[in-house]
């Protein structure tokens, strides 16, 4: 994967930011589940901006296999099977990261839109580059995507403002609401009712990068929720959070957060990324037994 080589000095000398992440998932059953696979991206990765200092996976009850997996877009994720009959399934993950400050160089985002349109086939990157200008299983290239995106992307706009101008957009004009979607609800129906939560918004800004062939991808990982005084806590930040990731030659890969509206800067976590959702999905399986069942997610993030 490529890194996004051109930062500000003055950010790059900044000394990194610590974070205690807590990331606990609760299923409760209806009746007892007598074997369950299952599969967790919960792992953050180390990228040109985070290192990770420690990370820990708990389960409860305890797997009777578990076996760790680094998936073909290099992310960590752990697979592991529960046999002893269980009516409800604790997976609990510990992390401390270091965060560093950083933002894409003003001089070189400042290319024209156009020419990420087109990767280098000499660079290592390139086959990386190439998938993510690609439709996935949850973010179609529509029309209608196509149409919305033009409004940003006109002929010789600044790449940076033209990205700016479309993560702040969606901010404005779609309302979250966690009553709106579900994770198999189209980008064109959120396009429709303009409302969703991150993972939503997410899509939608990847169909519209795509149908115009910029390479974007989708990143799943956390925000800080302690705001500053004075300031609206972030939306997303009592769960895991979702935000886009789009790539310029001579930069590398930037990332956008249409949820709220800003570039994903040190407040961002970074756990795993791919095409879209089903690609990260925090967690996911199979169980044999076990009727209906309630979900439970807590997120904590915390400055050390």
């Amino acid at each position: 994967m490529s890194s996004s080589r051109a930062m500000n000095s003055s950010s790059a000398a900044a000394e990194p930011i610590h974070y205690q992440v807590t990331h606990e998932t609760l299923y409760e059953y209806s009746s007892s589940v007598t074997h369950g696979q299952h599969l967790a991206h919960l792992s953050p990765r180390d990228t040109p901006h985070q290192t990770v200092l420690e990370h820990e996976l708990l389960c409860e009850p305890a797997p009777a296999e578990s076996t760790s997996i680094l998936d073909y877009f290099g992310n960590h994720s752990l697979s592991f099977l529960i046999t002893a009959p269980h009516e409800r399934l604790t997976v609990t993950a510990h992390s401390r990261i270091a965060v560093h400050h950083h933002a894409p160089d003003a001089l070189l985002a400042a290319q024209p839109w156009e020419s990420a349109l087109h990767a280098d086939p000499y660079q290592t990157e390139a086959l990386d580059v190439a998938e993510m200008r690609l439709p996935s299983a949850h973010v179609d290239c529509l029309p209608l995507s196509q149409k919305y995106a033009s409004r940003f992307f006109t002929p010789g706009r600044p790449w940076l403002e033209a990205l700016l101008d479309l993560t702040q957009t969606i901010r404005r004009e779609f309302t979250y609401d966690p009553r709106a979607t579900t994770i198999s609800t189209p980008v064109e129906d959120v396009i429709h009712n303009k409302r969703g939560v991150c993972q939503d918004f997410a899509h939608l800004m990847l169909s519209c990068l795509r149908t115009l062939q910029l390479p974007a991808r989708y990143v799943s990982g956390y925000i800080l929720n302690e705001p500053p005084p004075g300031t609206e806590k972030l939306l997303g930040s009592d769960a895991s959070h979702a935000w886009v990731e789009s790539w310029l030659p001579q930069v590398g890969w930037v990332g956008f957060d249409p949820t709220n509206g800003k570039l994903a800067n040190h407040e961002f976590i970074t756990l795993a990324w791919g095409r879209d959702y089903m690609d990260v999905t925090p967690l996911r399986g199979v169980v044999l037994g076990g009727g209906s069942h309630t979900l439970r997610v807590r997120v904590s993030v915390a400055r050390e």
